[in-house]
């Protein structure tokens, strides 16, 4: 099973904290658009930023259907 993974960014403007927060289907996929060269965290100057999984799932794993004989 996948489950909805919220990636939070952590930058300043005006001397304050600030969040971006964005919801991806997958842990991988977030990993991957956070750690990527020239991601939005560089080009925001970032100070953090992590990948949260939730406990929604995106994507079940259905058992098969028996072949009936």
């Amino acid at each position: 099973m996948e489950f909805f993974t919220l990636m939070t960014v952590v930058y300043m403007m005006n001397q304050q904290p600030q969040e971006l927060k964005i919801w991806f289907e997958n842990e991988s996929d977030c990993w991957s658009v956070l750690m990527q060269n020239d991601s939005l965290y560089d080009q925001i100057n970032a100070k953090a930023g992590w990948c949260e999984v939730s406990y929604i799932t995106s994507k079940l794993i259905r058992p098969k259907i028996r072949p009936q004989n």
